[in-house]
């Protein structure tokens, strides 16, 4: 017997969901989708055609084109009127991915409705998918503990297979993955992502899971970063650079692995990667580390108070931003700005539940305190305290260095066991620019410094360069370590880069 077209309508939707959740192949997605529209339309399905037109938005977005993304969801929401409630109602609000949805009190109350339709209409993969984008809201508004409930409720659910539909798996594990580098937890994000691994190898015979998507690699590839994994980050993060099309996702994965040549001290390749992104949002954290890094203080507090204008209510974001933005200002010498920057701080630790940014918020204070030439060292012992064992070696360096400076003027021998500990944790990381810092600091107080080949296998930083020679016995400035006329060199580099990433880089449509 010959299918008649209303038949095909099925096979095609479950085609076009196969090759997005699982495979990644966006045209072959979109090709199956719009069939299946048509041929539910055509057959006056309107259940069916709304289910099409939510999943095209999705290829949409991924692929970064936006004028499809709210074409196809304004034909969903003209045909949901139609029908009037209905589960279709659950997946048309939480469509889009809550990491790339900017108002949070938005993606709150979307994603509260569909939970609301999730129960009343018996769908446990819109309710599992409902939880973890309301999960991911709670905890971006400062409701951590509410908000990490409903992730592990949906992680649960996941993990054991109760989530059917490939592209719901995908979404909500995104939404776990975001929440989690949001708050930098580290050891959820990882239980997640082994315990997906296991799945695929028992279930689809393969490691890679068909679950996990671009923005997962993303996402773990910068919090692998935070926590000095440079050759696991690489990894990921270069993997999310190739397999997304969409120019937000692009963004971010490119902005992770520019911060990490930052580390790195190879700055046009930073330059270079993050050429062309300026005006996301996603990239704007490096942009203005990379600014700050070539002592273009200016740009970089410009930067930083854009970022956080705009993401003002997303409060897990703003924390980092603001500590930088501390930093910065400090060092043009804007006090009054550093200190209102740093309260700011302090008001967002007093509501997140959240070692990492209680930590930053006391190293900026610290910071303020040194500025005004108040004592800070009990703001930044309290500092080390609250990471705890947080797996944030880096911010922990941050902080020694700093204990350094504050000590320096009244306790050489404790300034100097600081110093040590910052440098042998940057050495650790092979964090080259870090080590020059905390090299240069150690000489200013005094101290020969002879590392190994941890940071730069070629160099021997007992080795004073001109540069050093000129400045360190002066006073230490946080960013020196290169020598004079080769930071201006790789920051000068970045003009090349930014033309040679244009040319490189092809049309991806208007930014989502």
């Amino acid at each position: 017997m010959v299918s008649t077209a209303p038949d095909l309508a099925p096979a095609h939707e479950l085609l076009g969901v196969l090759f997005f959740g699982a495979l990644d192949d966006y045209p072959r997605a979109r090709h199956h989708l719009e069939r299946s529209y048509r041929l539910y339309r055509r057959a006056g399905d309107l259940r069916g055609s709304v289910r099409s037109a939510i999943a095209l938005a999705q290829v949409d977005a991924t692929s970064g084109n936006r004028p499809g993304v709210q074409g196809w969801l304004a034909r969903a929401g003209r045909l949901i009127a139609e029908i009037g409630p209905c589960v279709e109602e659950g997946y048309y609000l939480i469509a889009i991915m809550g990491c790339e949805v900017a108002d949070v009190a938005q993606l709150e109350a979307g994603a509260e409705r569909a939970l609301e339709l999730a129960r009343a209409f018996g769908d446990p993969d819109l309710e599992v998918r409902a939880l973890a984008e309301s999960g991911l809201a709670l905890i971006s508004l400062g409701r951590t503990r509410d908000g990490l409930h409903r992730l592990d409720e949906a992680l649960a659910a996941v993990i054991s297979g109760e989530v059917h539909d490939l592209v719901t798996g995908g979404l909500t594990c995104c939404a776990v993955v975001t929440a989690c580098e949001r708050l930098g937890d580290i050891d959820r994000v990882t239980h997640l992502v082994d315990s997906l691994r296991r799945m695929a190898e028992d279930r689809f015979h393969s490691f890679k899971s068909p679950i996990l998507t671009s923005h997962c690699s993303q996402a773990y590839g910068g919090m692998l970063c935070e926590a000095g994994r440079w050759q696991e980050a690489e990894v990921e993060l270069q993997r999310a650079l190739t397999l997304n099309n969409c120019a937000g996702h692009q963004a971010a994965a490119a902005g992770r692995l520019a911060e990490l040549r930052i580390q790195q001290n190879r700055l046009p390749e930073a330059a270079e990667l993050l050429a062309g992104w300026e005006d996301r949002l996603e990239a704007a954290a490096p942009l203005a580390r990379l600014h700050d890094t070539c002592d273009e203080l200016d740009l970089a507090a410009s930067t930083l108070r854009r970022a956080i204008r705009e993401q003002e209510s997303n409060l897990v974001i703003s924390a980092p931003l603001l500590a930088h933005l501390v930093e910065v200002e400090g060092r043009r010498g804007e006090l009054a700005a550093a200190g209102e920057a740093a309260a700011r701080l302090e008001a967002i630790a007093g509501t997140l539940a959240s070692s990492m940014v209680r930590a930053l918020a006391l190293l900026s204070r610290g910071r303020v305190q040194m500025a005004q030439g108040e004592d800070a060292e009990a703001s930044l012992v309290a500092a080390l305290r609250a990471l705890s064992d947080t797996e944030r070696p880096r911010l922990r360096g941050e902080i020694h260095l700093a204990l350094a400076a504050a000590k320096r003027g009244r306790d050489l021998p404790a300034a100097t066991i600081e110093a040590r500990a910052g440098l042998a944790v940057f050495e650790r990381l092979g964090s080259r620019r870090d080590v020059d810092r905390a090299a240069a600091l150690l000489r200013s107080l005094g101290v020969s410094v002879r590392a190994g080949a941890a940071a730069d296998p070629g160099r021997a930083l007992g080795v004073l360069s001109r540069r050093e020679r000129e400045v360190v016995p002066a006073r230490y400035r946080p960013h020196n370590g290169v020598e004079a006329g080769q930071e201006e060199e790789l920051c000068a580099g970045r003009d090349e880069g930014v033309s040679k990433q244009a040319q490189r880089r092809s049309p991806t449509g208007p930014p989502p």
